[in-house]
């Protein structure tokens, strides 16, 4: 029996999930106080190391924000800039403290989604994991074609 899925049913359920997921990474990043600007740019130059213009299009941040939140690590101790070849570019790494800090971070969000998860059998965890990849794929592809004709125009 088909039945037409509406785009809004579909938009109430994202956000309600968005909510949920927001609320979980709320309360493991406070535990540590760790803000989800601070997270997004840690989890971003944790294994490589980035300049302000890759973490700004890689995160999509505004300017001010991310260079608020760089200086605020850097005071943390959590950042370390090194200039390169060309001096017009710092590359941002992360010290020990703080890639063991995002390494918690990670283990932690990842192990309440588990538990969350839990009593889920493999294979809707398999078809969860399709789904939100197929709808990531989606959406991006939206966004290149948005990006596309607004270039033409």
């Amino acid at each position: 029996m088909d039945y037409e899925v509406s785009s809004h049913d579909l938009l109430v359920k994202m956000e309600e999930f968005h909510n949920h997921y927001g609320k979980l990474m709320h309360t493991v990043l406070s535990k540590h106080s760790v803000n989800q600007s601070a997270f997004l740019i840690m989890k971003t130059i944790k294994d490589e190391k980035k300049t302000l213009k890759e973490l700004t299009a890689i995160t999509s941040l505004d300017k001010s924000t991310l260079s608020r939140q760089v200086n605020a690590l850097g005071k943390k101790g959590w950042l370390l800039k090194e200039v390169g070849s060309d001096k017009r570019f710092s590359y941002l790494s992360l010290t020990e403290e703080a890639l063991t800090l995002t390494n918690t971070l990670l283990f932690e969000i990842e192990q309440q989604l588990g538990y969350i998860l839990r009593g889920w059998p493999t294979d809707e965890k398999q078809l969860f994991l399709v789904l939100l990849g197929r709808a990531n794929r989606s959406m991006s592809q939206f966004e290149t074609q948005l990006k596309e004709e607004t270039a033409r125009r």
